[in-house]
């Protein structure tokens, strides 16, 4: 695999080193920069670069066939990922008193106070709003 345009790169030696560019052109063994921080361009031998993208095509196709992760049916409890919209007042005073220490653990306080609501309703039989 060869280095190409539009790949991220970290220059590893010389003037420049420690600083980040994307290729512009590779001719032989040198490479065309455009420099992340100055929008300048600079030449320089492709052996003294460290190329992101590059690193990332040969993982690409190096990716284990085998499933990754915990094995099935070893799921330590049984939650779902709810996305909720709460208002923005509210939900920086929850926060502050999670760093204040006031919340322990923000997934057993939100399910506290919803089991506590959905108890509530059931006990009145009011429909909730």
């Amino acid at each position: 695999m060869n280095h190409l345009p539009g790949d991220k790169v970290l220059i590893k030696k010389g003037s420049h080193a420690g600083r980040r560019g994307v290729i512009i052109k590779v001719v032989g063994s040198q490479s065309l920069l455009r420099m992340v921080e100055s929008e300048r361009t600079c030449e320089i031998c492709t052996e003294h670069l460290l190329n992101y993208s590059l690193a990332a095509r040969k993982a690409w196709l190096k990716m284990p066939t085998r499933k990754v992760g915990r094995p099935f049916g070893t799921r330590v409890s049984d939650r779902v990922s709810v996305t909720l919209r709460i208002d923005r007042e509210l939900w920086n005073a929850f926060q502050d008193a999670e760093e204040q220490g006031l919340i322990d653990n923000r997934t057993a306080t939100i399910n506290m106070l919803l089991q506590n609501f959905v108890d509530r309703v059931h006990r009145t039989g009011k429909k909730a709003s």
